[in-house]
């Protein structure tokens, strides 16, 4: 380090101060003479002072465009969310129709099923008084048929039974 080499302040990259030397030009040190060190203060501490406001302009620039940026993206999550609760609400609505519909499908198919099982009992009675009547005339064919041979055996026992003597009488004739 010569005499005009004087120690400026500086931020590093890691956001720490370090010193970092500039070299005045000779004719600019023979200018100021004995107040150069004070100008190279002096333009260390203008020129970080400029880099704090750069500094602080990028981070409020920064800012900004986050804060656009997280703007657009809660505007989209309220579309979304806006979205998704019209989805659910379209979605609870075709579950209710289709529900309500199955109901009513279900009703129709249970009515239609006790109108089919009545018109089902209903022909079933129908067919059996229809059978039960059939029986019955049977059952009064065959009564009258008993009772037609029962009369027949009657009036053939009688006539037997009248006829017998005489018969027997006649064959002891004919036969003595």
């Amino acid at each position: 380090m010569n005499q005009f080499d004087y120690p400026e302040t500086s931020l590093n990259t890691q956001g720490g101060s370090m010193p970092h030397f500039i070299k005045l030009p000779e004719e600019v040190a023979a200018v100021f003479g004995d107040a150069a060190p004070k100008f190279v203060d002096f333009l260390a501490t203008t020129f970080s002072i400029q880099g704090d406001e750069v500094a602080h302009m990028s981070a409020i620039s920064f800012e900004r465009t986050l804060e656009k940026e997280t703007s657009s993206i809660r505007l989209e999550i309220a579309e979304l969310r806006t979205d998704t609760q019209t989805a659910i609400a379209e979605l609870r609505t075709d579950t209710q129709t289709a529900i309500a519909d199955l109901r009513t499908e279900t009703m129709t198919a249970i009515a239609d099923l006790r109108t089919d099982t009545q018109t089902a009992i209903t022909d079933l009675r129908s067919e059996m008084k229809a059978d039960f009547s059939d029986m019955q005339k049977q059952i009064s064919g065959i009564h009258k048929d008993i009772s037609a041979q029962t009369k027949w055996i009657l009036v053939g026992l009688a006539a037997a039974v009248t006829l017998y003597p005489i018969v027997t009488r006649l064959v002891s004739r004919l036969f003595p």
